[in-house]
């Protein structure tokens, strides 16, 4: 595993949506047997990083529609004393449903353990239950100035550190709530095969620390 630095960005002309089919197809498309490969590798990769060994809080996500897989990740971090947190969709206050989520939802992340339950989501992802019976630990919020590390799932990424989501920003909405900190340090984690030369992007677009594959770990 090899680290690399990049920093040249050249211009794209497709547009986000047709680089998001394409990618999304394309890390669809990898079999089983490889994407299992291919999430060991990461995950060795990542947790052999700096960043990682620091770590004391950690964002993670629930992988799904051929993103690497984030079990073992988990797994890991736990089994190190880390405290875990996945993301929870968050509508505008006042507003509920999911296409208030779509059009203006945010993200926070609660504690996720071995034990915690799971609901679908109203994006029909899974994610952590706050219960009574779960314990006022199990329940907590961690705001983004107590996150030292947030690994964040992409379509795609390029060269500049550029990250292409899903679309709905969620990510960069919430992180454009950050005030006066600099953290969380930013990684995305994604199959070789999603890196592009160059990706489309707007100014409320939030630029990755680093992004990790099953193949390189690129740092800007």
């Amino acid at each position: 595993m090899s680290e690399r630095r990049c920093g040249t960005h050249f211009l794209n002309t497709q547009s986000k949506a047709a680089l998001r089919r394409a990618l999304r197809a394309a890390r669809r498309s990898i079999k089983p047997s490889q994407a299992r490969q291919a999430a060991l590798a990461a995950t060795d990769a990542l947790t052999s990083t700096r960043r990682w060994r620091q770590a004391r809080t950690v964002a993670l996500f629930l992988s799904g529609d051929g993103e690497i897989h984030t079990d073992e990740l988990i797994a890991r971090a736990q089994a190190a004393g880390k405290r875990v947190y996945l993301p929870v969709i968050r509508p505008p206050r006042g507003r509920a449903g999911r296409r208030a989520a779509l059009a203006g939802g945010t993200l926070v992340f609660r504690r996720f353990t071995p034990t915690t339950p799971l609901r679908r989501g109203l994006l029909g992802i899974d994610e952590p239950v706050a219960t009574p019976a779960a314990g006022r630990r199990a329940q907590a919020i961690c705001s983004l100035a107590h996150l030292d590390l947030m690994v964040m799932p992409l379509v795609g990424f390029d060269h500049a550190g550029n990250r292409l989501g899903m679309g709905a920003g969620f990510y960069d909405r919430t992180l454009g709530q950050r005030r006066g900190f600099r953290g969380p340090y930013r990684v995305g984690l994604a199959h070789e095969c999603q890196r592009v030369e160059a990706l489309p992007h707007d100014p409320w677009d939030w630029q990755l620390d680093a992004c990790v594959t099953d193949q390189h770990i690129y740092t800007w």
